[in-house]
């Protein structure tokens, strides 16, 4: 018993065949070998046509069957995963009107931003999760506004999946979790938008026929049979948007984990178990492929436009012609954690959502042509994308989606081990490496409604990681070029802010913040590299001190003591407390000062303490900062309020806020 799964983007179509009971993959076959033409009439538009969607499809099905000698007899069921947020139109005789309106045409931004305003803020957020944006909605209003000849005669609206689901099976049927990526769904009433239709003047009529991710979507026809190479009568029995579709492949279904992929683009997708949005719409949360009426599964979802094409660029601009990427991770990984200094920020790949939709372009900063080489462009590069990705992750934390671990596929570059487990570190997570494609995912999906898999656990246990990435790296040096690398962005976002007119004193209000907070962002990473530097070179006194002792000559033990005198020379705790207390006085309006009139016996280490929980940091990440466990951190949390004598009523973080 076989399960076919396709795989609908913009580049390729994939097909994939899965064993059922084995749950082995069988193959996988694209088509076409070169990417798919895209149209751009004008600037930031982008078309394809369906109906090469379709042609392509056909060739991939009959490659696959050609290649893997499986019956279609013993093909069961099909599943379908496409390009998320694109508009088909088709009339009643299922005839597409027009070009397909993809998920990067960016035409209909300001139509979405004006809704936004109109409908009002606080309503879409709680309603739709989003602002309309230039999502599947907004696309549909440009067409009304104009192409209204062709408004008139649209029979049903569709999404990329629900057209070749038509396709296969002659009949037009959408699903929630479509709606929700087009900004139709409302989640506090659990309906189609009647606010969304009524705003944009749509008939609730062009709405598809709904039916669930995982269920009876109708079954091949004889047409569609004879096309395609395989059987009429087949059922087509899941289809979801890549990324819903992505983090299923990976077994990501469950609140708490997350799948993310670094192609061109980056994307994290996380699951929670409830509607949450984010106030400033730097990511959008969809429904999840197990998302039900009484059980909610949403995916929060993270674009990261400048990823893996920033690392491309300098293979072909910065490498010489004979070197891949095997090698530039060879010469990345000479280089220390930090990249010396130099730091990239990626965002060269148009606007970032993440960053308020701001275009700051891709940046090199603080190259010495002296000292550094093609090894320290890899690996600020590989830090920087890396740093990219901890950036948005904590967006989502501060959701209250926790990170544990993060499933990722092996085509992309969390290959490289210095990526990987930069982020790993930072995020103090694991990183599951899982061999899989979204066609295959698709194709395992599809069997749970035909019986083959109780349900989509089952269908997915027996995808496992192929590797695992540990948090390995030195936490207190990757933390330090993190908070170097956020300065040079914030530094970078000040000076867009400034240079494109903005004179509106709320904002201007925001940038004085927003410069506050770097300062903040700068403190932080000079009293970490302290605490760095002191710890390397401690640990190197001890080990000189321990060669004195291991029957070195007289000269070698005089050559030593000189050394380890020299060490103690440049740790001086003491001194380098005061300063880093200095500026934090500075910054925080005397807060030691206040702190040590309140308590004089306050001591060094727990005066660290306050200023690590001033600074809010979790219990996780003082963890790391402090070289201790969660545990050990808790019990010096406790003993320091006790230490304070402060009220049950009053928690250690709001006493420390009022100094």
């Amino acid at each position: 018993m076989y399960l076919l799964g396709y795989d609908i983007g913009s580049s390729s179509i994939k097909a994939g065949l899965v064993e059922a009971n084995s749950g082995e993959h069988v193959g996988v076959a694209s088509y076409p070998e070169r990417e798919m033409d895209m149209l751009s009439r004008q600037s930031g538009w982008a078309e394809q046509q369906p109906e090469n969607w379709w042609q392509n499809l056909i060739t991939a099905t009959r490659k696959l069957l050609a290649e893997t000698k499986v019956h279609p007899a013993d093909i069961k069921a099909i599943g379908i995963s496409y390009q998320m947020h694109g508009l088909v139109l088709v009339d009643e005789h299922q005839r597409v009107l027009r070009p397909s309106i993809i998920w990067c045409d960016s035409r209909a931004v300001s139509i979405g931003d004006k809704a936004f305003e109109a409908i009002g803020q606080e309503r879409c957020l709680t309603h739709l999760l989003n602002s309309p944006g230039n999502f599947t909605a907004s696309k549909l209003k440009w067409v009304k506004d104009n192409e209204p000849d062709i408004y008139d005669r649209i029979h049903k609206i569709m999404l990329p999946g629900d057209y070749i689901a038509m396709k296969l099976t002659g009949q037009v049927h959408t699903t929630v979790s479509g709606l929700s990526e087009g900004v139709f769904w409302d989640y506090s009433k659990k309906e189609v938008s009647k606010e969304i239709l009524r705003y944009y003047e749509f008939k609730e009529e062009v709405i598809p026929e709904l039916k669930e991710c995982t269920s009876d979507q109708g079954t091949l026809t004889q047409e569609a049979a004879d096309f395609t190479g395989l059987l009429p009568g087949i059922p087509v029995t899941y289809r979801a948007g890549d990324q819903p579709n992505n983090a299923l492949s990976l077994n990501v279904l469950n609140p708490g984990e997350i799948a993310a992929t670094s192609g061109t683009s980056g994307v994290v997708y996380g699951i929670v178990d409830k509607p949450v949005y984010d106030r400033q719409s730097r990511v959008n949360g969809f429904t999840h492929v197990n998302y039900e009426d009484r059980h909610d599964r949403i995916g929060i979802l993270l674009c990261i436009n400048g990823a893996g094409i920033q690392y491309s660029w300098l293979k072909h601009q910065v490498a010489r012609s004979d070197r891949d990427y095997s090698d530039m991770e060879r010469m990345a990984s000479t280089v220390p954690i930090g990249s010396d200094g130099v730091c990239i920020l990626p965002f060269g790949n148009g606007a970032e959502r993440m960053l308020g939709n701001k275009n700051v372009g891709s940046h090199i900063l603080g190259l010495e042509f002296n000292r550094h080489n093609r090894g320290h462009l890899y690996r600020a590069a590989l830090e920087g994308i890396a740093f990219s990705f901890v950036y948005g992750v904590n967006i989502l934390k501060e959701m209250g989606l926790d990170v544990d671990i993060m499933r990722v596929g092996n085509d992309n570059m969390f290959q490289s081990e210095i990526f990987s487990k930069t982020i790993a570190t930072l995020l103090n997570c694991h990183i599951e490496v899982v061999d899989t494609t979204g066609a295959y995912g698709a194709a395992r999906a599809a069997g749970v409604a035909v019986g083959a898999y109780k349900n989509l656990s089952e269908a997915l246990k027996s995808v496992k990681p192929s590797a695992i990435y540990e948090p390995d790296l030195n936490h207190a040096q990757c933390q330090l070029a993190y908070q170097h690398w956020v300065s040079c962005l914030d530094r970078i976002l000040q000076k867009s802010r400034l240079t494109s007119g903005d004179t509106d004193l709320r904002l201007k209000n925001r940038d004085l913040a927003s410069l506050i907070e770097e300062k903040n962002q700068e403190l932080t990473a000079s009293g970490m590299h302290v605490m760095a530097k002191n710890e390397l070179l401690n640990e190197t006194k001890r080990m000189l001190s321990d060669l004195m002792v291991s029957g070195l000559s007289e000269d070698k033990r005089r050559a030593v003591r000189r050394l380890v005198n020299k060490i103690d020379d440049s740790v001086n705790q003491e001194k380098q407390w005061r300063s880093f207390q200095e500026h934090f006085d500075f910054v925080h309006n005397d807060f030691f000062k206040k702190l040590k009139s309140i308590h004089p016996k306050i001591t060094l280490p727990e005066a660290r303490l306050c200023t690590l929980l001033k600074m809010n940091m979790t219990s996780k990440e003082i963890a790391g900062q402090l070289n201790l466990s969660v545990r050990g951190v808790e019990t010096k949390r406790y003993r320091l309020r006790k230490k304070l004598d402060l009220s049950k009523e009053l928690s250690l973080e709001e006493f420390l806020e009022r100094l």
